[in-house]
């Protein structure tokens, strides 16, 4: 997890995005501030094993080119949110094939890489595409 973690914050710098990490209650809900370029990361959130996706999800609020600040709430609520889950769905996937880091199944890559069980249908999805671009 931590070299994932140091490749999404490497993702960010690359493309002008500053990071803040940060220790609050749990409750702080980590945050994109897309005028600013930062995004504010908790790393004392409720589930610590999602906190790539967290960072993904941030760092894909403002590559979509949102306008207004997007804390985290760890569901999509519209559709910039969902955008931003399959942002960090992608991103992640894209970092496991650079690691040559393959799996048979979906399960086995959300449960290694911490993608919220809500993300099994779009990864599926994304299996499959990837699928049948090699064949």
């Amino acid at each position: 997890m931590e070299d994932l973690i140091k490749y999404l914050l490497k993702y960010a710098f690359d493309h002008g995005i500053s990071c803040a990490l940060i220790q609050r209650e749990q409750s702080y809900q980590s945050v994109a501030l897309p005028d600013k370029k930062l995004i504010v990361i908790n790393q004392n959130s409720k589930n610590k094993f999602e906190l790539p996706f967290i960072i993904g999800h941030e760092i894909g609020h403002i590559m979509n080119g949102n306008v207004n600040g997007a804390f985290y709430c760890g569901k999509p609520v519209n559709s910039e949110e969902r955008l931003a889950d399959l942002y960090s769905l992608n991103l992640i996937y894209g970092y496991a094939s650079n690691q040559f880091d393959t799996f048979e199944e979906p399960i086995q890559f959300i449960q290694r890489y911490g993608i919220p069980e809500r993300m099994f249908k779009d990864t599926v999805e994304l299996f499959e595409q990837k699928n049948d671009l090699i064949f």
